[in-house]
């Protein structure tokens, strides 16, 4: 086996996992628009009120990290086919430490709403 068909074969991996995460994210951005439009205008304590329903927090994490991975895979594949070493892995390496990090906060900001008392 050579180079090129190791290389096809992670490409394959990297385009499905594309396609499932954009699967996964049609109902996540159903519910995300519907969670907008009841909250477009709300307060704190209504937002609170929101997300301490555990399904919203939860749908809001899970769309959170889908987002992440999704974003995530997609930018590997363009650093992949147009970024030259020893850039490419820099690059790739700093994706994934602003995902998981972003998740991560995202993570702690939602639970933190979630877990508030209203003012």
């Amino acid at each position: 086996m050579n180079g090129q068909d190791t290389a096809g074969h992670g490409g394959l991996g990297h385009w499905l996992w594309q396609r499932v995460s954009s699967l996964v994210l049609i109902p996540l951005t159903v519910w995300l628009l519907w969670a907008i439009t009841r909250l477009a205008g709300a307060d704190y304590a209504s937002a609170t009120q929101f997300f301490s329903h555990p399904f919203n927090a939860g749908l809001a994490i899970l769309m959170t990290a889908v987002v992440a991975f999704h974003a995530q895979t997609g930018i590997q594949v363009i650093c992949e086919d147009y970024i030259a070493q020893p850039w490419q892995s820099l690059l790739i390496w700093l994706t994934r430490i602003a995902c998981f990090g972003g998740l991560v906060l995202m993570a702690w900001a939602i639970l933190g709403i979630a877990g508030s008392s209203p003012p």
